[in-house]
């Protein structure tokens, strides 16, 4: 279903990473909110490459529910390194 409504997602550039995710209270707040109340499964697509631009991964996630058939949340994350 993702790769009919977001096709640049389908390239071998993007490694991609699904799991099936149990709610419970040691999932993110952020994550949490992002969820209809009531879930109790949920199915996390997670889309990673490496950008020349932003010297870290580039990272797209997609919560969807449980048979992933219905897209809940999508964001994107860049992952930074603290430099001390």
């Amino acid at each position: 279903m993702l790769s009919e409504h977001y096709p640049t997602l389908k390239n071998e550039r993007w490694d991609v990473d699904v799991d099936t995710i149990r709610t419970s209270p040691i999932l993110h707040p952020i994550l949490k909110k992002k969820l209809p109340i009531g879930i109790e499964k949920f199915t996390c697509v997670l889309f990673t490459q490496q950008t020349a631009a932003f010297g870290e991964p580039l990272i797209v996630y997609f919560l969807l529910d449980e048979k992933g058939e219905s897209i809940y949340a999508m964001d994107l994350l860049l992952e930074q390194q603290d430099t001390h």
